[in-house]
């Protein structure tokens, strides 16, 4: 009969141990990230909507429309703030978005963003999004959400367009302005970071093209379709 020395059990448990501490390690920063996309995309998102409104309800005192209406527009997107941290803190994930159709979503904040920002959102829909997870769902929404918070910061554009092709394999999100554009990506104050990890999440990718005073497409493209290899029939 070998016998083990009574050592090496304290080894092998210490060993397993420091394991599973890198483990629990590696998950815990992985969720500090996908908690840090989710603030940054929806409470972020609509808290700098909100401050926008009062930056333009204080220098446009003469601005066409009544000032009560402005204060209306911010109380509501205050109140859409409220809902999206109650959601987030209850779940920290957007579990509602797409689950009544994702286009019905985004055609709701194209109008949100004409209200609000006076930025002028066109909605073009080509295929259907039934094929579509409910996670790529999703993802397709909050990367758009992201790509038109952009718009309104940083273009300095009024009219932009979403175009979703479902007809193409792999399906291809685009959000395109004709407004300032911009040199080379900064993912700190444009948000690539997260669309990219989100658009990675799926099996997809990302992409950006920009052109200095031509403007800016973001396009967000589906995991690639799973090629089913078909066995030859057997000859008899």
């Amino acid at each position: 009969m070998i016998e083990t020395p009574d050592d090496e059990y304290p080894r092998e448990e210490s060993a397993a141990t420091k394991d599973s501490i890198r483990r629990f390690e590696v998950d815990l920063e992985a969720e500090r990230t996908r908690i840090a996309r989710e603030l940054h995309d929806t409470v972020g998102a609509d808290l700098a909507a909100s401050v926008a409104l009062f930056k333009y309800y204080f220098e446009n005192p003469q601005a066409r429309g009544s000032r009560e209406e402005v204060l209306r527009n911010i109380l509501e997107m205050l109140g859409i703030t409220l809902k999206n941290l109650r959601a987030l803190l209850q779940s920290l994930r957007s579990s509602d978005v797409g689950r009544i159709g994702l286009v019905s979503d985004l055609s709701d904040m194209a109008k949100a963003y004409r209200r609000f920002h006076d930025l002028d959102v066109l909605l073009e829909v080509n295929g259907s999004e039934e094929e579509l997870t409910h996670r790529q769902r999703e993802t397709v929404f909050q990367v758009v959400r992201e790509a038109l918070s952009n718009v309104r910061r940083h273009s300095e554009c009024s009219t932009c367009m979403i175009k979703c092709s479902f007809d193409e394999k792999p399906f291809l999100i685009e959000v395109t302005d004709w407004g300032v554009g911009f040199i080379g990506e900064n993912p700190d104050g444009f948000g690539l970071i997260g669309m990219r990890e989100r658009a990675a999440g799926i099996g997809g990718r990302l992409s950006l093209d920009s052109v200095p005073a031509r403007g800016t497409r973001v396009l967000l493209y589906g995991p690639e379709p799973t090629d089913t290899l078909t066995q030859p029939a057997q000859q008899t």
